[in-house]
């Protein structure tokens, strides 16, 4: 089993390149499994890839790089067991270090090699980032094999001279590609060109472990709040409720900007309406590109006017209880004013997280 690790930080399209480089997978015959690591207890872009078709796995509520090695080591060993994939996509929390997240899978009982670790960069708004939390920023990349340079259509020239010069400095043996993940697959295709490459390391008997362990969460200075809240009273349509969660995100957007003008991470909320994820995110507070709107066809079904909202925030430099406070608010006011009635959830019970084709 080839394994590929693909981390970065939040928002900077891991998922978006995921997808991609799955479905690049299954169309060249490849057996092909995902876990995604979300640091809340509700997570939403294992949604995202179980409605594309591929078998995923959500382990949520911490980062497998250090409070979760246990639920990751049990997710893989249950897909070995049960689906023995060519390939494993790892997509871990943007709160990770991917390096030791390979010395844990290198412990398991179980044959894999590895693809070169790869890390992603929003290449629009990495100034802000590495502002933000440089040590985190700096120690995340520095284990990176490959960093791609992603939303290269999102950046000028200047931008991407500082990106480069900073990467050049902090691993200067790391290869750079250039991609726009969501708006150009020829680039996606040049990373999966190189994930796929014969020079890939395995895990051998005598492989050594890094010396230091490091608690990722802790370093990255992130606060997290995930949730999910159960609603009825009205039968919305998808345009409706995308514009609802922009409302909503918004709202919590201009308070957190409040407290920390320059907070970088994500906030993310979805519907399902009818066949459609209506999924709506923010990255940055100062970003132009304040808010994100996706509607992505899934299987179709019956809400009979009721509905699930999930939220999955992660922002740097906010106490967690202004963080907390925040969101609950700003859900709980657009949801009234839309005379709906409402109640909050903590966990999405009954919901399949490993799906065999």
């Amino acid at each position: 089993m080839r394994v590929m690790i693909i981390s970065g930080f939040l928002g900077s399209g891991k998922t978006t390149s995921v997808l991609k480089i799955a479905k690049m997978l299954t169309d060249a015959g490849k057996k092909v499994a995902i876990i995604v690591n979300e640091v809340g207890e509700i997570g939403i872009d294992g949604e995202t890839l179980d409605i594309a078709g591929i078998p995923s796995k959500q382990i949520t509520n911490g980062c497998i790089c250090c409070s979760l090695k246990l639920s990751l080591s049990l997710t893989i060993s249950e897909l070995s067991d049960t689906y023995n994939p060519d390939v494993l996509i790892l997509e871990p929390t943007g709160l990770s270090f991917p390096q030791q997240i390979r010395d844990e899978l290198c412990e398991l009982n179980v044959m894999m090699t590895f693809s070169p670790i790869t890390a992603l960069v929003d290449t629009s708004r990495f100034s802000t980032e590495i502002s933000q939390i440089p040590k985190f920023i700096t120690q995340q990349l520095i284990e990176a094999e490959i960093i791609g340079l992603n939303k290269m259509d999102l950046a000028d020239a200047s931008k991407v001279a500082e990106v480069e010069s900073f990467l050049k400095e902090i691993n200067p043996n790391a290869l750079l590609v250039y991609m726009s993940a969501a708006t150009d697959e020829s680039s996606v295709a040049r990373l999966y060109d190189l994930l796929m490459s014969a020079d890939h390391e395995k895990c051998s008997s005598d492989y050594e472990k890094s010396e230091t362990t490091l608690n990722s969460v802790e370093i990255s200075n992130v606060s997290t709040y995930s949730g999910l809240y159960d609603f009825s009273g009205k039968v919305l349509s998808k345009e409706d409720a995308g514009k609802m969660l922009e409302h909503i995100i918004s709202s919590a957007g201009m308070d957190l900007s409040k407290i920390n003008y320059y907070f970088v991470g994500h906030v993310k909320m979805a519907v399902k309406i009818g066949d459609t994820l209506v999924k709506v995110s923010q990255v940055s507070a100062s970003d132009d590109r304040k808010i994100e709107a996706e509607y992505i066809v899934q299987e179709p079904e019956d809400n009979n006017g009721k509905y699930e909202l999930r939220f999955l925030s992660a922002v740097t430099n906010i106490p967690k209880d202004r963080l907390t406070v925040i969101i609950d608010q700003s859900i709980q006011v657009f949801l009234k004013a839309k005379g709906l009635e409402f109640e909050k959830r903590k966990s999405a019970e009954g919901k399949k997280n490993l799906i065999e084709l």
